[in-house]
């Protein structure tokens, strides 16, 4: 019995989707996040004017996880391992 593929182990919310799809994932937040930023904040029509919010937390924070997976299937960490002396 072979080990499964290093990207497989883990156990994150992006763990199963495969490397392509994360990274069409992550293109398509990139421009979800600068739609949001770039886009008009405010319409008026017919004298009555409507603000939009421009919330981009959530947007930013599941681009970072996508970031975060995909970094750990290169084999680089967010975090430096521990040593014990």
């Amino acid at each position: 019995m072979s080990a499964p593929p290093r990207h497989s182990r883990g156990m994150g919310l992006y763990s199963y989707y495969s490397t392509s799809d994360l990274e069409a994932l992550r293109q398509r937040l990139m421009d979800s996040l600068h739609d949001r930023l770039t886009g008009p904040t405010s319409a008026t029509s017919n004298g009555r004017s409507v603000q939009f919010q421009q919330q981009t937390d959530h947007i930013r924070k599941e681009a970072a996880e996508v970031a975060a997976e995909l970094a750990r299937r290169n084999g680089q960490f967010d975090r430096r391992p521990i040593y014990l002396v």
